[in-house]
């Protein structure tokens, strides 16, 4: 272990903070944070440790902050570009081409300006699958949050790139990352861009390393058309035969999953990233939430990246989630708050093994506070509809990870020279 962890560690240790008259469960409560996690739930009028940092929390309320489980970054230099495409006509004629200018630097500053808007819109996790990943591990070390970094493999069918991309996955999952907040992630990324050859180098590493894997699968009609016409079944059938699915595998968009497909879902426990904005804006289709979270699927939420979403942000993901839930089913029942609201916290951070995105002891201390005096949470019968239905990045004040405080009253550290930072990147790449 590095003497950086070490120290950092050391640091955290050491840290105890007591969140006073925060909003909970009806109450306003004393929560101690302490060594990076929920340490005690109190009545407020009960007295706490008087050695932790306090912090007034009156008129706040206290939610779980959100995981993004599907997302690429530094993609943030496309926002607005190729717009009123379908998916592969995006893909070949705006975005491939763009990304070929792109070198690590450049990935280092999308990263960091991705990552403010993700803290800003209070994501403290997110499931990332994009080039030059050690700029992307980074960023995320330098700003607080957490990641589940992808390495993903593209080879095309080219058995050169095969083993250059075999070779460079292998590179990244053997270093440990730089502290626990970070996870390292293998795949590939899709059926129509990898190989069997890759599928088959991909998975033996991480089983190798222990990795979690990720996959773009089901995520158009084509994609689905062209798997059956080329290996005579669908893209998660094809991924079962690999042997690539279970409980450590997310699979972005299935959009358009089979009967058989669903039940191969379910028994693996494989997870599903669900990103129904990008999934509208590129009229990919419209996955049957209500459907899939009866037949037991492990469901989550991500927002894909800014090119094909135009956001970060969770809560606008989670109020196109329930609303396209009960249009697909129609049913006013579908789509759920509590479901939705579960998908984006809870389930998110459990499928890269973190005991976070609920606000309870010893739990993760990765949390948001939010402000019940904003006019888009009033009245506040139900905080958590509000968060789905209403809310905006404005009724966020503060954001925590790890027991850290990462934005203070609506400000993230360094967020102007982020802003900066950005800015020259997408100058220099004209895009």
């Amino acid at each position: 272990m590095s003497a950086l962890i070490l120290v950092y560690d050391k640091i955290k240790d050491e840290m105890k903070m007591l969140l006073k008259n925060v909003f909970h469960n009806g109450k306003e409560r004393n929560i101690t944070i302490a060594e990076g996690k929920i340490a005690k739930i109190d009545l407020a009028d009960n007295d706490n440790d008087k050695n932790a940092e306090v912090i007034d929390c009156r008129g706040k309320a206290i939610l779980p902050s959100f995981a993004n489980t599907h997302t690429h970054a530094s993609m943030m230099f496309l926002r607005g570009i190729g717009e009123d495409k379908e998916l592969f006509a995006w893909l070949n004629e705006d975005v491939w081409p763009r990304e070929k200018k792109l070198n690590p630097e450049l990935v280092y500053a999308m990263s960091r300006f991705a990552v403010l808007e993700m803290i800003k819109t209070g994501t403290t996790f997110f499931s990332d699958m994009y080039f030059y990943v050690d700029e992307t591990v980074r960023a995320v070390q330098e700003m607080g949050v957490r990641a589940a970094i992808s390495y993903v493999g593209m080879d095309f069918s080219d058995k050169d790139k095969t083993r250059s991309e075999t070779e460079a996955m292998e590179r990244f999952l053997a270093v440990k990352p730089p502290s626990e907040r970070i996870v390292k992630v293998g795949g590939c990324h899709s059926v129509y861009t990898a190989s069997e050859a890759m599928f088959a180098a991909a998975k033996e590493l991480c089983e190798k390393y222990g990795a979690y894997i990720h996959i773009h699968a089901s995520e158009t009609e084509k994609e689905v058309a062209d798997c059956l016409k080329e290996f005579g079944c669908r893209p998660v059938e094809l991924l079962y035969k690999r042997g690539m699915l279970g409980k450590k595998t997310v699979l972005a968009h299935c959009v358009h999953l089979s009967y058989d497909e669903i039940k191969i879902m379910a028994d693996t426990g494989t997870v599903v990233a669900h990103c129904p904005a990008s999934n509208m804006k590129l009229n990919s289709g419209r996955m049957p939430w209500q459907k899939y979270l009866d037949a037991g699927l492990r469901l989550t939420i991500g927002t894909d990246g800014v090119s094909s979403n135009n956001s970060l942000s969770m809560m606008t993901e989670m109020k196109i989630a329930a609303l396209s839930a009960k249009s697909i089913s129609n049913d006013f029942a579908a789509g759920r708050t509590t479901d939705i609201f579960k998908a984006a916290t809870a389930n998110g951070f459990a499928a890269f093994g973190y005991n976070a995105g609920k606000i309870e002891e010893g739990a993760a201390a990765d949390f948001i506070l939010v402000d019940m005096r904003n006019p888009l949470l009033m009245p506040n019968h139900n905080m958590v509809s509000n968060m789905i239905y209403s809310a905006d990045s404005s009724c966020i004040t503060d954001v925590f990870c790890d027991g850290k405080r990462l934005m203070a009253d609506g400000h993230v550290k360094d967020e102007e020279e982020i802003i900066s930072g950005f800015a020259k990147a997408v100058t220099i790449l004209g895009a």
